[in-house]
């Protein structure tokens, strides 16, 4: 079926670069749908300086994007990228057939996400973390990867992994993104992880209950599915993609 093929953008967290989605995009290809992956400002091959990246910027990359593409779109976001692409739909919602959080932070009552992860009792994300003496960006060492990130990862998997996790600066995580009519009137879906260490599933749940979201995939893996459990994830996304 015609309708049944779609495009899908995917937008990587924190940390990631479009690399991260690379074991999954073959699923979704299989079934027919058009997709697209690239680095925001400062990941992968995208050399933006630590200084100037913002939620703003973030959400501004995005939005080159769906204009380059310049068709409805299934807007696919991974664990911080919750809130880059709740801005964007609040902006801008033209484009956008539906938004999909995979374990995923979303914006509500003003809280910036930094203020999520302090009150989630079940995430181990900001003990994690290796800031930089003036506090602009944080790294992640191979332990925290291999345990709390990419939870049930391989050590090849973590192997593959960690060379490519940048820098990641600070600042958005502090950022507050208000959302209003235009991201209310956006259909959602949700792809949870039981087993994440990074977003309790408490947490992803009180997301979904706080943002309306009532089309739900459950996986049974960790916070980074993009890597541990790629076909699984593929699946989840094309099942939500076609619904």
């Amino acid at each position: 079926m015609k309708n049944s093929n779609k495009t899908i953008l995917l937008v990587h967290g924190a940390w990631e670069g479009a690399w991260s989605w690379g074991e999954t995009i073959p699923f979704l290809q299989k079934e027919g749908h058009k997709v697209i992956a690239f680095d925001l400002p400062g990941h992968g091959d995208d050399k933006t300086p630590i200084s100037e990246i913002s939620l703003q910027l973030y959400a501004d990359s995005v939005r080159k994007e769906l204009n380059k593409i310049a068709e409805p779109v299934i807007l696919v976001a991974h664990s911080f990228a919750g809130y880059i692409i709740s801005q964007v739909a609040e902006e801008s919602k033209e484009y956008i057939e539906k938004l999909v959080f995979v374990a995923s932070a979303i914006p509500y009552d003003d809280k910036p996400a930094v203020q999520i992860f302090k009150e989630d009792e079940g995430s181990e994300l900001l003990a994690s973390m290796i800031f930089s003496e003036d506090e602009s960006y944080a790294t992640l060492g191979r332990q925290a990867v291999k345990d709390v990130i990419l939870t049930g990862a391989t050590d090849e998997q973590v192997d593959y992994a960690l060379p490519k996790l940048v820098k990641q600066a600070t600042k958005p995580f502090f950022e507050v993104v208000k959302t209003g009519n235009n991201f209310n009137e956006v259909p959602k879906a949700y792809v949870e992880t039981t087993k994440d260490r990074v977003i309790s599933l408490k947490v992803q749940r009180e997301a979904q209950k706080e943002t309306g979201i009532s089309e739900v995939v459950t996986l049974e893996d960790g916070h980074v599915p993009l890597v541990t459990g790629p076909e699984n994830l593929g699946k989840a996304l094309n099942q939500i993609a076609t619904s």
